[in-house]
């Protein structure tokens, strides 16, 4: 199981990690040779790319971590769900744009005290793979206890790494649930 989970991992961080890079490359050297200047709106894009390599990069520590049966880095600071989905959005625009989405949240505070790095990165990898399995409709919401996430109509299947990440949130005391058009995290 542990090979099988490795080469997910890899498929999954190598080609979302070539997909920001290539985008900040591309970017860059449009810039470079005068096609756009700094001021376009295609500069957001790198800003983007960046905030999304960071989300891979601890998310991937985390994983692999796992995997490896090593522990977990998790430090016990309070996080606030509501926070994080809102934040995470308002950096991935351009993403939301370009894949059509329509974005519908409703939200209170939900502080958390446990697994409060975990939850910050993974909660945005999840939100990062629902938005561009979405074709239209998404609704968010979150609640004292749980965060809800409706998909209107699945483009495709979620990626294999989720199976990953139930067994580091269980791990950690928390469910993760999840159907085609239908997830579920409860704190």
């Amino acid at each position: 199981m542990v090979k099988k989970d490795l080469i997910d991992i890899y498929g999954y961080f190598s080609h979302n990690l070539r997909t920001c890079t290539s985008t900040i490359v591309a970017t860059l050297e449009a810039l470079k040779t005068g096609i756009i200047s700094i001021d376009d709106e295609e500069m957001n894009s790198v800003y983007e790319s960046a905030y999304i390599i960071d989300i891979l990069d601890v998310s991937l520590n985390i994983l692999i971590d796992h995997i490896l049966q090593k522990k977990i880095y998790d430090s016990e600071y309070e996080v606030n769900i509501k926070t994080i989905v809102e934040k995470f959005l308002e950096e991935q625009k351009s993403l939301i744009t370009l894949q059509e989405v329509t974005v519908n949240i409703e939200a209170v505070d939900c502080r958390i005290s446990k697994s409060g790095y975990i939850l910050k990165y993974l909660l945005q990898l999840i939100i990062f793979e629902v938005i561009k399995i979405s074709s239209n409709n998404l609704e968010i919401e979150i609640s004292q206890k749980s965060l809800n996430i409706s998909i209107e109509e699945a483009r495709d299947a979620f990626p294999n790494i989720f199976k990953i990440i139930k067994d580091i949130f269980s791990k950690h005391g928390i469910t993760f649930e999840y159907t085609k058009n239908n997830l579920i995290v409860e704190f």
